[in-house]
């Protein structure tokens, strides 16, 4: 992702999020919060783009463009976040009192939960391109609840943002949630990534979304597209790594965590869909 630009997959997700909500075939994956939060959120970031998806020619033609690109993928993105709530849901009840999303972008988890959960501490790091954005549109009406930490984790570690910031209590038991971001760093940088979570928390939980490694030897969705790999390409924002499933739990173990769950869109797909969302990518539940 350029330095001075606001990150065009948060975008992406977002608007096919927003495109699911409206589409009768897929009634009840879109919680009405979210949906409401979402549409806001993209009403007030980039207005234009909320009023064309309210348009059933636009979103006809956006769904012919995903079918020749990555049939599937906002299904995907829509159970993803499904997974991830309900991962989410399992670690509060088991005691989280603090969540952590890093590489927010878009995401409304956190405006859902400061109206569900009275005393629940949440902290959204982004890019500061992409926060400001966000911040701008979500305005005041969250800002008691959300604390918002604009930083670079390529240039600053996790433990030292989190330790810089007053919000921020490391003797909580603490869930950091990673969703679509670890396909853009190195294994290297996952692994200081993990190592970072478990020094500034002192009782950690993870939530994280990470790619298949294809047959090609690279990590990609199922099927890939040349299309998409290029713009990713274009604008800065290249997948750089992957791992197969069976090799998850052993890597989380190295540094640290283990694997409790892990979880592909694709199943999620039998009990909400007759549709199928693209494979390649899968969400998994973690403790250090």
């Amino acid at each position: 992702m350029k330095a001075d630009q606001a990150s065009n997959t948060a975008l992406i997700v977002a608007a096919g999020v927003q495109m699911l909500a409206r589409d009768p075939d897929y009634a009840g994956l879109v919680p009405d919060r979210m949906a409401a939060h979402g549409q806001r959120l993209l009403r007030a970031s980039h207005p234009r783009l909320s009023s064309l998806i309210a348009h059933h020619w636009f979103r006809t033609l956006a769904y012919a463009a995903e079918k020749i690109t990555l049939p599937g993928i906002l299904l995907h993105y829509v159970l993803r976040k499904k997974t991830i709530r309900e991962f989410v849901s399992l670690s509060i009840a088991a005691g989280t009192r603090q969540i952590v999303l890093i590489g927010a972008g878009y995401d409304t988890l956190c405006m859902e939960l400061a109206e569900q959960q009275a005393g629940l501490k949440l902290i959204e790091i982004d890019h500061p391109a992409t926060q400001a954005v966000k911040r701008t549109a979500v305005g005041t009406s969250h800002t008691n609840h959300i604390h918002y930490i604009a930083a670079e984790l390529g240039k600053q570690s996790l433990a030292e943002v989190l330790g810089n910031c007053k919000d921020f209590d490391a003797n909580l038991k603490t869930l950091f949630i990673s969703e679509g971001l670890l396909m853009y760093l190195t294994t290297s940088d996952i692994a200081r990534l993990l190592q970072q979570m478990k020094m500034a928390a002192n009782n950690a939980s993870l939530i994280f979304t990470w790619m298949e490694i294809q047959a090609n030897g690279q990590p990609n969705f199922r099927p890939a597209s040349k299309l998409i790999d290029f713009f990713l390409k274009k604008k800065a924002e290249p997948f750089l790594s992957g791992m197969a499933q069976d090799q998850v739990s052993t890597f989380l173990q190295q540094h640290g965590f283990n694997l409790e769950d892990l979880k592909e869109s694709t199943a999620a797909a039998q009990q909400a869909s007759q549709r199928k969302p693209i494979a390649g990518e899968y969400i998994c539940l973690a403790h250090s």
